[in-house]
């Protein structure tokens, strides 16, 4: 008996594809002939994977303003915190840089504005084993209780001294530095003293914010430009972010379908370590009757933590 030849592949394209329909008065045959021709384009967008912020004009009076074609505004770039890991003495492997926010900051401003609008996730909260005691799950931010922190830009350490209780994180490193031949001298000042339009630098060279201990993020200064008359003019609204780069969200790894608001560690009865859960699955499976099942330890999901502060409220 001869072999069936299947010829609906060779036709697939002929089939499948749409096609230029003709000319007619039909509303859905001209959405598809746009759409063809939008699809027929390579679109390459210089900001695509960025988001622009859209901000509302200031109505209300403000007292200071910045002066346009005098004053200038100073956009950086600021990244995720970056990890170093060296399993191989010969290799060393560094974790991707990603872009997190580029923020515009006017050049009378200092660089403590400056830091006081860089996000990370390491100043949310201070994670604690909380299985035991969901309602305490919540602690005080971290970025109030270690308030700690500098920028590295040249040779000078630009320390936060803020808080009399603030420790030198460019003490240490300075010492280090003093023991080797090669390295130095470094500087240090204050960054509440220090304005943007102070500072003597190399825009599109990556520069170092470190805080929380040992969280480093890498930053650049981009771009700078006299403001106009088309930018908002308060001096209150700078800092202010204007792009930024989004996050892919962390679902449940139970129903797959909300948002993780927990992660568990050392589970028992969970494959995954960590397993991350939404707050319905994670009390539905570990809790009956507000009882804990099993072994295991449970800490807050940091990018969801104002939505467990409004649960600890109820």
């Amino acid at each position: 008996m001869p072999k069936f030849k299947d010829s609906r592949k060779l036709r697939k394209k002929d089939t499948f594809a749409p096609t230029e329909p003709p000319d007619v008065d039909l509303q859905t045959i001209q959405n598809l002939k746009r759409r063809l021709k939008q699809e027929n384009k390579q679109l390459c967008y210089k900001y695509q994977s960025e988001l622009f912020i859209n901000y509302e004009k200031d109505k209300e009076v403000v007292d200071k303003i910045a002066s346009p074609g005098q004053d200038i505004l100073v956009f950086v770039r600021t990244y995720h915190p970056f990890m170093q890991r060296q399993k191989n003495p010969l290799k060393q492997c560094i974790s991707i840089l990603r872009l997190n926010t580029i923020i515009a900051v006017l050049g009378s401003q200092t660089l403590a504005h400056l830091r006081d609008k860089i996000s990370c996730i390491a100043d949310c909260t201070i994670s604690k084993e909380c299985s035991e005691d969901l309602k305490n799950a919540i602690g005080p931010m971290a970025k109030d209780v270690y308030k700690s922190g500098f920028f590295f830009i040249e040779d000078t350490f630009y320390n936060d001294s803020r808080c009399p209780k603030n420790t030198d994180y460019s003490k240490v490193i300075i010492e280090w530095a003093q023991r080797r031949s090669n390295l130095g001298p470094f500087k240090t000042a204050t960054m509440e003293d220090c304005r943007i339009d102070s500072l003597l630098l190399r825009f599109g060279f990556p520069w170092v914010y470190k805080h929380q201990g040992g969280c480093e993020h890498l930053i650049v200064f981009s771009d700078a430009r006299l403001i106009n008359n088309n930018d908002a003019l308060a001096v209150t609204a700078y800092p202010r972010i204007v792009r930024l780069r989004p996050l892919s969200s962390k679902y449940c790894m139970i129903c797959g379908v909300y948002n993780a608001k927990w992660i568990t560690v050392e589970h028992e009865r969970i494959p995954h370590n960590p397993c991350y859960f939404c707050n319905s699955c994670f009390k539905s499976y570990n809790y009956v009757d507000g009882e804990k099942v099993g072994n295991f330890k449970a800490f807050a999901y940091p990018r969801n933590v104002e939505a467990v502060r409004k649960e600890k409220k109820k």
